[in-house]
């Protein structure tokens, strides 16, 4: 075979020939050229920091920008890395509220805009897979050149610095050199700009961003370029030196050397190239250390400050089945072709699996391969694919293959203050919520899960756009049979599903399932059992099975109830009630009794109701003895119902309540409030600023610690009783927001139902009543003499114990306890077995209490219990 001489420079300014020739065969001159086209070619060990690259813009977020880099890597642009003005401009904006002239990323870069960017550092992530730090400072980027190496006709980089009253001051990294640009922009902002004069060496530089002027512009010899500030980006004509089935080498300013390969050479024109052939080309990578100049002969890199086309159809993740290898490069990857005649590239490290021998004339002899397309490059214009049967065969592969619901398994990856960091898989990650690590709230996470841990989660929401995943590890929700709420039209009226508590009020839960669908639970609608302070029974991350009442998907308004998910899980209508309005009258059989009241069945239709114990009486000292009087079966009359929400009827027999109802003295509804009507309602929440008052059909106002009572109190608990019986008058009303204020003042409400004395002497009556039923009802005989026993009346008692207190025992009342407390014992000299002389205080029978004193003062009072008895009978 016949020698050659031939110059093959490694990519720098080519030497000039001299006596010491390179002499070798041109096989050789092939595969040297090769071997080194693809030593770098997708490689990251062959990026170093310093070097520059043209890269494309692929994702702008507010603090980074994704950039496409040649040969399919990709670099991250943080914003702390656009300019030393942007970056000063920042600084400034965190010590002012004035913002009027900051720029986020999203307004200064946009997906397919082209940049000049320098590698700014080499991270090595936590996978051990290496992460580009990118910079387009133009100190950076512009690092080699100087003020005497300006020319007119250059395309530089560069960001706006300040603006000043004759134009801006462009950036373009020059130390000493001010470049003047007369064009309205943004401090920060990314430009490319050709330099259309320079005075005073290189000191003062004018500029102009004419699209027209920079697309036609090309560097020249003359511009001096050297290899340590040749650009990115740069145009210029080049001539085809070398053509091999990898890639072609370029002659190019009279002296370089740079290579295209095979993802940057025109694929319509790839067969046609021949050595000599003249043609535009561009800067695509410099790499002063190995003096490698990588180029582009891609017409959307040959019209700078142009828009690169994205992708028209996003086929990340893609499981593409019949390709066809069209070629292998060595030591780089292969070109399938699509069944859509579209290509994609396989970089050599994904022809296989890790474990397995390489072998590329196996791989080039199969007729067809299955593909997964794994990203598309901007800048280099092609899809990138794996062959790897791990990866086709991965369910996930991007956020937009996950689907709220599903289960899915991965890897404990961090612990953070507000949850735990979870990878499903190399490339995606979600965050499972504190409140959502355990079904109970988890007080020391890390004693239950270690970095590297498998676990088992579910999906709440995904947002692809955004790259968030929202998971949970409750076992209620992870293991749930029930139908799951994706949206609201999933949510049908009778349907039950399993959801969680994000927020506990005054009036309810606020309750969450999939996709943040998320519906309320009325207070009537929490339990059986009433409930006056929801936070005292749930927590924030309980999980509860829920049946939806009613849902306007429209609207996206859900109401929800705990109480009759606990009927079943069926998907039929609620069962229907026979109608029970607001006033009427009724009476009812107690079918069981809990501590906050009693569930009824009104009769004679059997519907089921609640009656709160508080709704007893309006004596609240009388409803606990009541509750206490009434077992299952017994029958209750002259009750009404003052609320009926469809789904829970609430009966009281609070006489002040009935009254109102009977009478009409109640509003049926916010419409019917006018400021000065008096109402009457009870106490349904307590709070340090005021009370809650509720009233018939569900109205509720609130009466300010100024409108409470008429002397001022700081703790409105020791004036009021949750459930306590008042009359409130409305004294304000926004109408906007639907509430409305009240007082409570005895010198501002007028009593309708007769005086505070009758009101007392009905409340002796009811309490005497109740204790002589209870006293009958007991087999226990010490209850019927409890209830002969009467205020005021004397015993003859002997001391048992003497404390801080005392307490007796007496033959007649065996089984009770009788005491006495330091203030009605004091200024006697008490001793264990003395007999002594009482009197009575204070019976309860419900305890077996007997309350008395053996002051001296009060034993020799003289009262008629007859006169008692009179008054109560």
């Amino acid at each position: 075979m016949a020698s050659v001489e031939e110059d093959f420079p490694r990519g720098g300014t080519a030497k000039k020939p001299t006596e010491s020739k390179i002499v070798v065969q041109r096989t050789e001159v092939d595969n040297l050229f090769e071997v080194h086209l693809n030593s770098t070619f997708l490689s990251y060990f062959n990026v170093k920091e310093g070097m520059l690259m043209l890269g494309c813009v692929k994702e702008v977020t507010d603090f980074e920008v994704t950039v496409s880099l040649p040969c399919g890597l990709q670099g991250f642009l943080s914003i702390k890395n656009i300019s030393d003005s942007y970056t000063k401009l920042l600084s400034e904006q965190l010590e002012s509220d004035d913002t009027e002239e900051f720029c986020s990323l999203p307004h200064l870069f946009y997906p397919g805009m082209v940049l000049r960017c320098v590698v700014a550092k080499l991270d090595v992530t936590k996978g051990g897979s290496l992460s580009l730090k990118l910079s387009v400072n133009p100190k950076m980027v512009n690092k080699g050149l100087s003020p005497n190496a300006l020319k007119t006709g250059m395309v530089l980089t560069g960001c706006v610095e300040s603006v000043e009253d004759y134009g801006y001051i462009i950036d373009i990294g020059v130390t000493e050199t001010k470049a003047f640009l007369p064009k309205t922009l943004k401090v920060g902002q990314y430009v490319i700009s050709y330099v259309e004069e320079v005075k005073n060496n290189g000191r003062v530089v004018r500029l102009s961003i004419g699209a027209q002027t920079i697309a036609q512009a090309l560097a020249e010899s003359k511009q001096g370029w050297t290899l340590s500030n040749l650009l990115p980006g740069l145009l210029m004509k080049a001539t085809i030196k070398k053509v091999t089935k990898h890639g072609l080498l370029l002659d190019f300013l009279s002296g370089f050397s740079g290579q295209v390969d095979c993802l940057h050479m025109e694929p319509e024109q790839a067969s046609s190239y021949s050595e000599g052939d003249e043609m535009r080309a561009s800067v695509l990578y410099v790499d002063p250390t190995t003096r490698l100049v990588g180029m582009s002969l891609r017409s959307h890199l040959l019209t700078p400050g142009s828009r690169v086309d994205l992708p028209p159809v996003d086929r990340i993740g893609e499981v593409v089945k019949g390709c066809k290898m069209t070629s292998l490069h060595h030591m780089s990857g292969a070109v399938l072709e699509l069944p859509d005649k579209t290509a994609a590239f396989v970089h050599r490290n994904n022809l296989k699996e890790p474990s397995v021998a390489a072998n590329e004339n196996k791989v080039l002899a199969k007729l067809e391969h299955t593909c997964r397309i794994v990203d598309f490059s901007l800048i280099d214009q092609i899809h990138f694919a794996t062959l790897r049967s791990s990866v086709i065969e991965k369910p996930f592969f991007r956020y937009q293959d996950i689907r709220a619901g599903q289960v899915v398994e991965g890897k404990v990856s961090v612990l953070l203050d507000h949850g735990m960091v979870v990878h499903i898989s190399d490339h995606i990650k979600g965050l499972v919520p504190r409140t959502h690590l355990s079904d109970i709230v988890l007080k020391n996470p890390e004693k239950k899960y270690m970095e590297g841990m498998k676990v088992k989660c579910r999906v709440l929401s995904v947002d692809a756009e955004n790259k968030k995943l929202c998971l949970t590890r409750k076992k209620a929700m992870v293991e749930s049979s029930l139908p799951l709420f994706f949206s609201y039209l999933d949510a049908r009226p009778g349907r039950v599903s399993h959801g969680y508590i994000v927020c506990i009020k005054s009036f309810g839960c606020i309750v969450r399932f999939y996709n943040n669908v998320k519906g309320l639970v009325s207070l009537g609608e929490l339990s059986f059992e009433p409930i006056v302070s929801p936070e005292d029974v749930f927590y924030i991350g309980q999980v509860l099975k829920v049946k939806v009442l009613q849902c306007d998907p429209e609207r996206e308004k859900l109401l929800l109830s705990f109480k009759a998910a606990l009927e079943g899980d069926s998907e039929k209508p609620p069962r229907p009630q026979s109608e029970c309005e607001v006033g009427e009258k009724v009476e009812a059989r107690v079918l069981k009794k809990v501590v906050t009241g009693l569930e009824v069945a009104i009769l004679p239709d059997e519907t089921r109701a609640v009656l709160p114990t508080m709704h007893l009486s309006d004596h609240l000292s009388n409803c606990p003895l009541l509750w206490e009087n009434l077992q299952v079966g017994d029958n209750i009359s002259n009750l009404v119902c003052f609320n009926n929400n469809k789904q829970n009827i609430n009966l009281t027999k609070k006489p002040t309540v009935r009254w109102s109802l009977e009478e009409g003295v109640v509003a049926k509804d916010f419409s019917e409030i006018t400021v000065g009507m008096q109402l009457i309602g009870w106490i349904r929440n307590i709070m340090s600023y005021g009370v809650f008052v509720e009233f018939p059909y569900g109205l509720v106002g609130l009466a300010p610690k100024s409108a409470m009572t008429d002397k001022f109190i700081t703790d409105p608990t020791v004036a009021f009783q949750l459930g306590q019986t008042v009359m409130a008058k409305v004294t304000n009303l926004d109408e906007e927001k639907r509430r409305f204020l009240v007082t409570l003042k005895i010198s501002e409400v007028i009593s309708p139902v007769g005086d505070v004395q009758t009101r007392l002497i009905n409340g002796l009556q009811e309490r005497r009543a109740v204790t002589k039923m209870l006293s009958m009802r007991d087999d226990s005989d010490l209850r019927r003499q409890l209830f002969a026993l009467c205020v005021g009346q004397k015993l003859k008692l002997t001391v048992d114990t003497v404390d801080n207190g005392a307490t007796f025992k007496s033959d007649d009342l065996v089984g009770a306890t009788i005491l006495a407390n330091k203030q009605h014992i004091t200024g006697t000299n008490l001793m264990g077995g003395q007999k002594v002389t009482a009197v009575i205080l204070h019976v309860d029978i419900q305890s077996t209490w007997v309350h008395v004193s053996i002051l001296p003062k009060l034993v020799a009072k003289k009262k008629s219990a007859q006169s008692t008895q009179t008054l109560l009978s």
